[in-house]
This record gives C-alpha cells, sequence and structure tokens, in this order.
C-alpha cells in the first residue's frame, strides 16, 4: 500500500499539469465553439487569439501526457538530470522505432504524431506513399520507458572507469543505452501491438452491430474511460464518433454523414436535433455536471478538522465548478487510480450502467464540436447544455436526464464515502486494519499519548500530549508515505486508508476511556 501510494505523491505534479491543461482547453473551447453562439458571440481578435493559443497548449499537453508522466517518474526516483535527459531521448527513440516496425495498415487512430514526429520522404519501399506516425500507446509505452531509464543509470554507475570505452562519461553512457534499448524496446512492442489493435477492433464490431443496446452501450462506456485514463481514449472514441461505426444519417440534400458526433452536429446546423443521434456522449452531461461534483462534495464533508474543512472549501468549490462547466474528468479518474483503485473501478461500473441506462431510456444529447479531436476535448458541459434549452424537442430528455443526474449525484456522494469509511483497506477482513491501528498508537507513544484525531481522505492528523514519545521511523514502516509536523501536531500520509486508520484509533480511545 506504501508503494502504491507513494506513487501517487510522485505522479501529483503530472497530474496537476494534466488539471491544467484541461482548464485551458475548456477555456479556449468555451471562447472559440461556434456551438454557444445562442449564449454569446466574442468577435475580438485578440480574445479569440488568446483562445485559441490556450486551447491548442492545453491540448498539446493531454496528448503528451504519458511524456510528463514519464519525466515525473525518473525525475523523482533518481533526482538526476541525467534520467530526464535519458528518459526524453529514449522516449523519442522507442516513438521513432515503433514508426518503422509497426504495420502500415492499421487504422489511423492507432497512430499519432507524438511531439511532432512523423516521416513524409523514406526509400523504404512500403513507406513510400503518404505521412507516417509513431504508434499511439499513451501511458503503456511510458511505463516501459521507465525501468529502462532507471535499469541504464543505475548500469552507468557502477560501470568500470578502466575500461574499452572509458573515455565516454557516466552520464553519456547512460541516455546511449537508454537510447538503444528504448529502440529495441520500441520494436518489440509495435510487433506485439497489433494484438491490442485487433483486440479494440473486434470490441468495437461487436458494439457497433447494434448500437441501441444498451449491454453493448456499456461496454462502450467502460472501455472509453478505461482507455481514456491510459491515454488510448482515441482507439474507442474516433471509430463512433467520426465513422460509420457510430451510425449514418442522410440529409435533406441527400448527403451522407457518418460518426455521432458528425450528425450531431450537422443536425444542430439544421435545426433538426431530437432523433436517436447523441448516445456516444450523453453520459457525460451525468458525470460532469452530477457525478464528479457528488464525489468533489463527498471528500469535503470527510475532512473533520474544522480549520482544513475551511482551509480546502475553496479548492472543492472551484473543483466542482471547473467540472461543471468545462470538464475534468480525466484528471479526477487519474486521482481516482492511483489513490483509490476500487473506487476507480465502482466508477468504472457506474459509468457503464449510465451508458446502459441512458440508452435504456432513450436519452440522448450529443456533442456539437466542429473539429476532429477525442483526446483533448470535454463533451458534457453545462454550458452546452444551456445552448439545447431552446430545443423544445429536448425539453424530455433535459427533465430525464435531470432525474437521472440527481440519482448519480446521490450515488457518488454516499459511494465515495462508504469507500473511505468501509472499503479502503482490508476489504475482506484479514485484522490488516486492526494491526495497523495497533502499530501506529504504538509508535506515537500509545492510546494515552494521543489528545486528538482528524483526517481526511488522504491524510490523518494527530494532536500528542507529548511530541517527543512518537518514532517516525515506526510510523514509515507502517504504511506511511509521509509525516508533517505542524503546530497541530503530525500529519501521516496514509492515502485512502486514513478515515478508516482515524476511525480505529477513535473507537480504541473509546474503549480505553471506558475501562479508566
Amino acid at each position: 500500500m506504501r508503494n502504491w501510494h507513494s506513487l501517487y505523491e510522485i505522479l501529483k505534479f503530472p497530474i496537476g499539469v494534466l488539471l491544467f491543461a484541461t482548464f485551458l482547453t475548456g477555456i479556449g473551447n468555451l471562447l472559440t465553439n461556434t456551438a454557444f453562439d445562442s449564449l454569446f458571440v466574442i468577435e475580438n481578435t485578440y480574445v479569440l487569439r488568446t483562445a485559441e493559443a490556450l486551447q491548442r497548449t492545453g491540448a498539446f499537453l493531454i496528448v503528451n501526457f504519458p511524456v510528463l508522466f514519464l519525466l515525473s517518474m525518473v525525475a523523482r526516483r533518481n533526482n538526476s538530470s541525467t534520467t530526464v535527459l535519458s528518459a526524453m531521448a529514449g522516449y523519442v527513440s522507442f516513438a521513432l522505432f515503433t514508426m518503422y516496425f509497426s504495420r502500415s495498415d492499421l487504422p489511423s487512430w492507432a497512430y499519432s504524431s507524438l511531439l511532432g514526429i512523423s516521416a513524409t520522404s523514406t526509400k523504404i519501399r512500403e513507406m513510400m506513399n503518404g505521412v507516417y506516425y509513431p504508434l499511439q500507446t499513451g501511458l503503456i509505452g511510458a511505463m516501459g520507458i521507465m525501468p529502462i531509464t532507471q535499469w541504464c543509470w543505475h548500469r552507468s554507475r557502477v560501470r568500470n572507469d578502466y575500461g574499452m570505452f572509458s573515455y565516454i562519461s557516466k552520464e553519456v553512457s547512460a541516455v546511449i543505452s537508454t537510447v538503444f534499448f528504448s529502440a529495441l524496446y520500441g520494436a518489440l512492442l509495435a510487433s506485439v501491438w497489433t494484438f491490442l489493435v485487433l483486440g479494440v477492433q473486434y470490441m468495437i464490431r461487436f458494439i457497433a452491430q447494434d448500437t441501441t443496446n444498451p449491454v453493448k452501450l456499456a461496454a462502450y462506456g467502460i472501455l472509453d474511460r478505461g482507455l481514456s485514463v491510459l491515454n488510448l481514449g482515441t482507439y474507442i472514441r474516433a471509430p463512433f464518433w467520426y465513422s460509420a461505426s457510430g451510425g449514418t444519417w442522410v440529409t435533406m440534400a441527400g448527403a451522407s454523414v457518418a460518426g455521432d458526433v458528425n450528425i450531431w452536429r450537422t443536425q444542430a446546423a439544421a435545426s433538426s436535433l431530437g432523433g436517436a443521434t447523441g448516445r456516444f456522449i450523453t453520459p457525460y452531461y451525468i458525470l460532469n455536471i452530477f457525478a464528479i461534483p457528488g464525489m468533489m462534495w463527498a471528500n469535503y464533508t470527510l475532512q473533520t478538522d474544522p480549520v482544513e474543512k475551511r482551509r480546502y472549501r475553496l479548492y472543492y468549490i472551484l473543483m466542482i465548478l471547473m467540472s461543471v462547466l468545462l470538464g475534468t474528468l480525466l484528471p479526477v479518474e487519474l486521482i481516482l487510480l492511483f489513490l483509490s483503485p476500487l473506487l476507480f473501478g465502482m466508477h468504472l461500473a457506474y459509468t457503464g450502467l449510465l451508458f446502459g441506462a441512458l440508452q435504456a431510456m432513450h436519452t440522448y444529447l450529443g456533442f456539437n464540436y466542429g473539429l476532429s479531436g477525442t483526446m483533448a476535448v470535454n463533451p458534457g458541459t453545462l454550458v452546452e447544455l444551456l445552448t439545447y434549452l431552446h430545443y423544445p424537442s429536448l425539453t424530455p430528455t433535459i427533465i430525464r436526464m435531470a432525474v437521472v443526474g440527481l440519482v448519480t449525484f446521490a450515488a457518488y456522494f454516499f459511494m465515495t464515502r462508504l469507500y473511505y469509511k468501509r472499503l479502503a483497506i482490508d476489504i475482506f477482513r484479514t485484522d490488516a486494519l486492526e494491526r495497523i491501528v495497533n502499530n501506529v498508537i504504538d509508535a506515537v507513544g500509545g492510546i494515552d499519548n494521543i489528545k486528538m484525531t482528524n483526517s481526511s481522505p488522504f491524510r490523518l492528523a494527530l494532536t500528542l500530549f507529548d511530541p517527543g514519545k512518537m518514532s517516525a521511523s515506526k510510523i514509515r514502516k507502517i504504511a506511511a508515505v509521509r509525516i508533517y509536523e505542524t503546530k497541530a501536531g503530525y500529519e501521516i500520509t496514509f492515502g485512502s486508508a486514513s478515515t478508516m486508520i482515524r476511525q480505529g484509533i477513535d473507537a480504541k480511545m473509546r474503549s480505553y476511556v471506558r475501562e479508566i
């Protein structure tokens, strides 16, 4: 558990950057998307230039999040600029070798211009025509580069200074070996990545056979969120948003439009909304406007220290507003994945249920997006929902969505509280929680040395009568990631187990008081 939560400590920085990037894309889309013309129109050229620059900056950071993930991991583990440079060089080498050693007949969504890498001119017969890009491997590819970089760095530290290549410094040697083994990793991954692409294609065909089937829509929802947190959301979104897998529609002029998002945008331009389009987007309105706020509100109520509660109040308000107005689904899901895996699994299951239930209720509300991006877009915000209020045909849909949304808000609120208070640790009741509680009590000098306890979803706070009895070394051996000394006492990071540990200590304190 300590290793898992220490990973979250390392990844707080790139996830924070991802949250900021989501904010930039949301603001840029809000100011430039013509879908919002019914609410407001911005014509100032400087505002539009700034908005588009913000949108593209955010999109670049989101698309290249695996690079941020990789660099943050290697930098924190070794605290050396050499590993950062080695990892960057290794990732570029890896991307290039996936481009040259992968099959060229895979679907277009399997490739991506990572860091602007592409090939347009080559002597290779199979690659003479067209433009070629590296494989889109998301976090999976980056996670493979990390151990390679670590191993090459440690290997360079113990290198013999009197060998054949002693004139090459240890730092340069680390970079050279990282580039070599990363290239080998890229070539090997390219040869097996085809099977993952074929598996996704099979699921696409399975779902596309009948997109009105709630079970298949549930499978789509789970796949969409599962792949998105791996930075592979394009794999499932592109076929259904922009190709015939998401359905086709013929305009009054006889033109055929393919893809759920394309159809919705075309129908919105013709003011003919109200059909069966938007089934692949509708749940995002519920998730952004109701589910994430419900989860955030639950986290806020789990703060037991009134001072800390006031301190974090603005943070939770801003997170809720950002989710409702701009969409913050991906950063929140990554936080859940690394801090509360079981809660993330519950979120995936509910997302699938939501996709299936809305399809069964014939409730559809699409996404009026004019570009072709999938990874750096935030469908399902309140602002876009407001643009559909003047469509009488959509009024029943919006009412049903509001009802489902309120149920979802309550479900996420109680689901989050249940997880942190009952399921975050020792779910199978193996007495692991009891052992941790006893060890914490022993490490702080006994139950009679504890004056006050408080907790948040991530940290345990203890106020002691005699701080000198505190043993930090014992605390670290239990499962703690970090210990802070504050004016009020000590804050110990136990991750998602913090609330349950505090409850266990409180129960011990009550028993102790009754005994004396």
